[in-house]
């Protein structure tokens, strides 16, 4: 009898010394009996650890935790789950490494990997940044990401305008998907910013905490991740990222990007004199050039063109007609009456066209469709085309 109380205090004293967590610890135990009724049941967010006593990370990270739910005693819960022995709790969300931490937030079936330093302040600083999006977004408050104090040309989407800014583009973009407290996002950062100045094509962030929407829509688990989209149809067809993350390595990557299967890309500028021709070309967007009759302008204004079709390659292509040809055609775009050469760009995913009105220069060409892309230049609306009809015969 004696042996077996021996032997009992000494698995006592093992499970003792085995445990992270003791009784006067804010971390509080979970188990296979209350994780349902204490986290999925709950209204409260959790932030959960899955452990194994035996784990050398999770004893390193037990001091900081341990501190970390202490600063948000009655704030946040913060919880532990040992998959040694309640590991039925924790099968549903593919604990696979120890520790995995995931935050229980506004919907519990779909809890969020915690990928950032295991470090008290750093999992403070997470957690207060969840509990602001929570009673915002409770009181239907927008979640804005903050302005950026640094002089990058990097755009910010939101949930509200990524579909308008890149999907519905015809222009490549390059987009993060971060989170603030990320150090790996940290690090690229100042890179990202000098990519802004140098890249062609638009450079993009989104913070995936705060535009949750995207981030469940792209699969984002782990920061930062990389998608490039091409340029045309965005269809399911980004591109992951992968290479180093430096200022080289990102401007080879894009240099390298060709457009997807299946889509056209014209570099030459091309006359229109048939529907079959304008088809060809104005898929999407184009540039419709409407030029004089006379050969020396005709051949200035060709000169630009085609300069120009160079740098929008895979983007917006180039066509052109001979002034006055296509009486009806022109009259719906507004051209007639205001002499040659004039230019004209039409979208054909959004039904809108917009008047080139500037000198006709290569880089004023350039900024004109690029503003075209990037919706900042205002557009009219057609519901369709007239088909062109047979030319003069006087010319």
């Amino acid at each position: 009898m004696k042996s077996f109380y021996n032997l009992l205090l000494l698995s006592f004293i093992i499970s003792q010394c085995l445990a992270l967590y003791d009784a006067d610890s804010k971390v509080i135990k979970l188990t296979n009996d209350n994780f349902k009724q204490l986290v999925l049941d709950s209204g409260e967010p959790w932030l959960v650890e899955f452990y194994a006593p035996w784990c050398g990370h999770c004893k390193a990270l037990a001091p900081e935790y341990n501190k970390a739910a202490k600063a948000l005693d009655g704030i946040i819960k913060i919880g532990a789950l040992d998959m040694t022995t309640d590991g039925d709790a924790g099968k549903p969300y593919g604990v696979n490494s120890y520790p995995t931490i995931k935050f229980f937030g506004v919907n519990k079936a779909d809890p969020i990997a915690f990928e950032g330093e295991r470090k008290k302040n750093a999992i403070v600083d997470y957690l207060l940044d969840r509990a602001r999006e929570i009673a915002l977004n409770r009181l239907g408050v927008e979640i804005k990401p903050q302005p950026s104090n640094d002089d990058s040309k990097v755009v910010v989407l939101t949930d509200s305008n990524f579909d308008e800014q890149v999907l519905k583009s015809q222009e490549p973009w390059f987009v993060e998907f971060y989170a603030p407290w990320c150090g790996h996002c940290k690090q690229l950062q100042p890179e990202w910013n000098k990519l802004s100045h140098q890249a062609d094509i638009p450079i993009a962030k989104v913070d995936a905490t705060a535009q949750t929407e995207l981030a469940k829509r792209f699969n984002i688990e782990s920061y930062p991740t990389i998608y490039f989209f091409p340029a045309g149809n965005k269809q399911d067809t980004h591109k992951k990222y992968e290479g180093e993350r430096n200022l080289e390595s990102l401007l080879k990557f894009i240099k390298d990007q060709k457009p997807v299967n299946g889509q056209q890309v014209i570099t030459d500028v091309i006359q229109i004199n048939s529907d079959e021709k304008l088809n060809q070309i104005c898929q999407t967007l184009c540039v419709l050039g409407f030029l004089p009759n006379d050969n020396k302008e005709q051949e200035d204004a060709l000169q630009i063109f085609k300069k120009t079709a160079l740098s929008l390659t895979g983007r917006a292509n180039l066509g052109w007609f001979v002034g006055e040809q296509y009486d009806d055609f022109e009259a719906e775009l507004s051209v007639i009456g205001e002499g040659y050469p004039q230019v004209v760009a039409v979208d054909f995913t959004s039904k809108k066209y917009y008047r080139f009105k500037k000198q006709l220069t290569v880089d004023n060409l350039n900024e004109f469709v690029r503003g075209v892309i990037k919706k900042t230049e205002s557009g009219q609306s057609f519901s369709s085309l007239p088909k062109l009809n047979i030319q003069k015969s006087d010319l």
